[in-house]
Parts: C-alpha cells; sequence; structure tokens
C-alpha cells in the first residue's frame, strides 16, 4: 500500500465514486449498527478521554481546599471573627497556575504531536504526572504546592488537546458527537470523583485531610499507561505522515474490516487531504476559510467559562459564604457534581437529535436566565434567598452539563480542518485557557468576605456576558451536524449547502 518514498499508490482521482459511498454509508448506519461496527474506536476514545478525569479532579480539588478547616488553618489567616480563611491573593495563585500550564502545554503539544503521534505524548504526559504528583504530594509550603499545580498545569493542557484531536479522528460521523461528548463527561467525573474523596476526608483533624485528595491522583496515571501502551495511533496521522500501511493497519484496530471498506476510508482520509494545502503551520489557521473556523474553535470552547464554568470550582466555598451549614456543604457540592454527571450522560439524546447551534443556543438562554436570577437573589440576605440560591445552582450546573459543557467539545473538534486540527485545538485551548485565568483572579476577589464578598452578585457578573455569547452563536456558528471532515471543508470553502448531497440541511451562517 506504500512505496518506498512514502507516496500512497492509491488512485485518488478513481475513487471519488467509493469515497462518496463511505461517507454515504457512515451516516446511513443506525447508531447501534455503528458502535458495532467502531468499538474498539468507541473503547480507545473512553480511554484517551479518561485523562481528562485529572483534569477535572484536580481543578475541583483545589478550592475544596479552602472550605477545610484543616487547610484553611495550616495555610491561611484567621479574621476578627476568628474564623479562618485563605487569603484571596493566594486563592487566586492557586488558581491562576493551573491555566497558566495549560496555555504552555497547549502551545508545546500541537508541535510534538504532529512530530511524535498522539499516543506517544498522551503516555509521556501520564509519565510525567507520576512525578509532579509527588511535588504537590511533599510540599512543604504555600509556593511550593502553586509551583507544583502550575506544572501540572502544563499535563493538562496536553491532554485537554490530544483527547480531541484524537476522538475526533478515529471515530465515523455517528459516533463523533458522542464520543467528543466523552471529555466533558470526564471532566464531571473527575469533579465527582474529588468531591467525593474530599467529602470521606473533610472530618479529619489532621494534614491527611488534604493529602488523601492528593494521593489520589497518583491512581490515573497508573491505570491509563498500560491501557494506552495497547492503544493504536491516529490513522489520520499516518496519512499525513505518508505511511498508508500503518494507517490502514490502526484503522483495522479501530473498526470491523469485515463489515467497512478498509480501503475505501483510507481514501476518504488521503483525498481530504490531498483537497488541504500541505502547509500547517500556526498561522495557517488565521488565513482564508481557516481563520473562521479557528474563530469557531476559539468561540467555542471559551464560551465554557464565559458562562461561568469558574463557578464550579467554588461550590463549597461559595456554599459556605451563603451561610450554609459546614456539615452539609459537601454533601451539597456531592449532589452538585452527581447531578452533573448525570446530565452529561443524558446530553447525548439532544447532542443526537438536534444541532449543534440549538443545543447551544438553548443551554445559553437558560443559563442567562438562571444567571440574573441569581444575581436578583443575592440583593437581598436572608435564609431563604441563600437556599434559593443553591437550588439555582443546581438548575445552572444540569442546563450546563446538558448543553454548553459537552456541545462545546464537540463544536470545536468538528469545525477545525484535519491538517490543522492539533494547532486550532491547541490555540482554542489556549484562548479559553486566558478566560479562565482572568475569572481565577477575579472569582476569589470576587467571592472572598475579606474582598468584594458577593455572593450570588456574581450572577450580574456572567449574565451579561452569556448574552453576548449568545448573540455570537447566532450570527457566527454553522450547524456542522453530520457532514464528514471533507464536507466540511467544502461548506467552509464556500461551496452551497445543497451541493453536499441528500443529506443537506440548515447549516446557518458560514
Amino acid at each position: 500500500m506504500s512505496t518506498g518514498s512514502g507516496k500512497s499508490s492509491y488512485d485518488i482521482d478513481s475513487s471519488e465514486v467509493r469515497v462518496h459511498a463511505v461517507t454515504n454509508l457512515e451516516k446511513d448506519l443506525s447508531l447501534w449498527e455503528t458502535m458495532k461496527i467502531y468499538r474498539w474506536a468507541t473503547f480507545w476514545s473512553f480511554v484517551m478521554c479518561c485523562t481528562i478525569i485529572m483534569d477535572g479532579y484536580d481543578g475541583n480539588m483545589v478550592p475544596s481546599f479552602y472550605a477545610l478547616p484543616v487547610f484553611q488553618k495550616k495555610y491561611g489567616v484567621q479574621l476578627p471573627s476568628g474564623d479562618w480563611t485563605i487569603e484571596a491573593k493566594w486563592q487566586t495563585a492557586f488558581l491562576v497556575g493551573v491555566p497558566i500550564g495549560r496555555i504552555i502545554g497547549g502551545l508545546g503539544v500541537a508541535l510534538l504531536a504532529d512530530k511524535f503521534g498522539r499516543k506517544k505524548v498522551t503516555i509521556g504526559s501520564l509519565a510525567c504526572m507520576i512525578g509532579i504528583t509527588f511535588l504537590v504530594f511533599f510540599a512543604t509550603g504555600k509556593e511550593m504546592l502553586c509551583a507544583g499545580w502550575v506544572i501540572s498545569g502544563v499535563i493538562w493542557g496536553v491532554f485537554n488537546t490530544m483527547a480531541p484531536t484524537y476522538v475526533s479522528e478515529v471515530c465515523p460521523i455517528k459516533l463523533r458527537s458522542l464520543l467528543v461528548a466523552i471529555i466533558n463527561l470526564s471532566w464531571v467525573a473527575g469533579q465527582f470523583i474529588s468531591t467525593g474523596v474530599v467529602t470521606g476526608t473533610s472530618t479529619r483533624t489532621d494534614d491527611w485531610a488534604y493529602r488523601v485528595p492528593l494521593a489520589v491522583q497518583w491512581a490515573f496515571p497508573v491505570i491509563l499507561i498500560p491501557l494506552l501502551c495497547f492503544a493504536p495511533e491516529s490513522p489520520w496521522w499516518h496519512v499525513r505522515r505518508g505511511d498508508i500501511e500503518k494507517a490502514r493497519n490502526a484503522l483495522s484496530r479501530l473498526a470491523d474490516g469485515s463489515k467497512i471498506d478498509l480501503d475505501a476510508h483510507i481514501q476518504h482520509m488521503i483525498q481530504t487531504d490531498n483537497e488541504e494545502d500541505k502547509s500547517g503551520t500556526f498561522a495557517e489557521i488565521f488565513k482564508g476559510s481557516d481563520l473562521h473556523r479557528t474563530e469557531i474553535c476559539a468561540m467555542a470552547y471559551a464560551i465554557q467559562p464565559l458562562s461561568g464554568a469558574n463557578i464550579i470550582n467554588f461550590f463549597a466555598f461559595f456554599f459556605q459564604l451563603t451561610g450554609i451549614p459546614q456539615d452539609i456543604i459537601f454533601k451539597l457540592t456531592l449532589g452538585l457534581t452527581g447531578l452533573g454527571f448525570l446530565a452529561t450522560l443524558l446530553s447525548s439524546i439532544p447532542l443526537a437529535r438536534l444541532g449543534r447551534r440549538t443545543v447551544m443556543l438553548s443551554g445559553l438562554f437558560v443559563l442567562t436566565v438562571t444567571l440574573f436570577a441569581m444575581g436578583i437573589l443575592g440583593c437581598f440576605s436572608s435564609k431563604g434567598t441563600n437556599w434559593a440560591t443553591a437550588i439555582l445552582l443546581f438548575v445552572w450546573t444540569g442546563t450546563y452539563d446538558l448543553s454548553v459543557g459537552p456541545v462545546a467539545f464537540v463544536i470545536y473538534a468538528e469545525s477545525s480542518s484535519v491538517r490543522l486540527r492539533s494547532k486550532s485545538i491547541a490555540f482554542a485551548s489556549v484562548i479559553s485557557n486566558l478566560v479562565s485565568l482572568i475569572f481565577n483572579i477575579a472569582v476569589p476577589y470576587m467571592l472572598n468576605e475579606g474582598e468584594a464578598n458577593m455572593r450570588g452578585l456574581v450572577g450580574f457578573v456572567y449574565g451579561p456576558i452569556c448574552v453576548l455569547c449568545f448573540i455570537w452563536v447566532w450570527f457566527r456558528l454553522p450547524e456542522l451536524k453530520g457532514l464528514s471532515y471533507m464536507e466540511a471543508d467544502r461548506l467552509f470553502q464556500g461551496e452551497k449547502p445543497e451541493k453536499l448531497g441528500e443529506h443537506s440541511q440548515d447549516y446557518g451562517p458560514v
């Protein structure tokens, strides 16, 4: 299947009919038939997404420590009332380290992934995570903790780029949205595990109240590294390198070769690759039709923190500020993360039945109403309004994890071109983490008792931003549901929707 020069021996010009047959077959198969044929692609996508669990776990764990009395007394200051709290500047320092690290990791991983492949880069990063956890676990001061979380952020930046890149490349059209949405499920699963562990140790009066949650981080790479050693590399990566035989072998490990035409699928990859400009530098994501695609990738991912996702990390601290009793704070937080997990599982239904635009617009509308209602309640201070605010946080969590959270990953994985996917997703990750960085600096000052002490009034900060996000989605986000990567390329290049075949639909703004 390959020559000494690495060039394909496939006759691309004579394969047009077979290539279109591949696309139409993927669209016509039922979901269950697709899962049976691509059962190994489903499995390895799930394993790759599990790397994101570590990010969700740690991202939720760190601010949960702010409500732990042991952690407050060791690293905090005493207020005039006699209570202990972590100073806003250190809350900020602990939290901004992670997005700073993610930005560094996101920028660097695109080049490494294109050179060494998605699999090797992920395994190497998991190995590094084992050593980094030692630094955090044995930290003797706030400075060491902060440094450890910055370095951890670099690795999570790698995972946040590699997981959606790998999943979007190995999955067929029918499964792409569902499996990419597992990334959000992995985030929520990490938050749920973290909340459960912290809740279980919160009654301890020694350092193990927070050291046990830190130690649990070692479990993830120990489990994932052996599994990923057996995972196939992305066939798209092999095709772009000219290793056609390796691409075919990888595809045969992802799909049932007796049920699909492997050679036709490889031809489809080659033709898609050949139709795109071979250059793939970071500068290319800002040129021509790729500029709009880059905008979509970046905005879809940035909408998550813009719509209030950073509040998730402060649930326990937020409940403490609203006056809810200490003994049920972590139980409420566990309930919230459990709701988020359930909502993410159910998100497969709207993602499969509705367009991405519809899901995003509907989610943003409900989030906007919820946030403004939270802001109004924040104008009053009573036991009733405190509990009403808690209920609205449940509404926000359920809505976010049913819509905006998972669909954002689907949109930015589908909208990037094949040749620039790792770079586009890396850039989107950088933009999203820059936004998160801003809010991770601002939110502690907005909530801290010694600073603004806004409590529910933060809804008036995020509500108007959600309105702006809604407007952007309405005017700038096209509908890509059901399109192959070749069809998406042609759509962004200006081809009329009716020429994209019998599966045409309302594509929205392009």
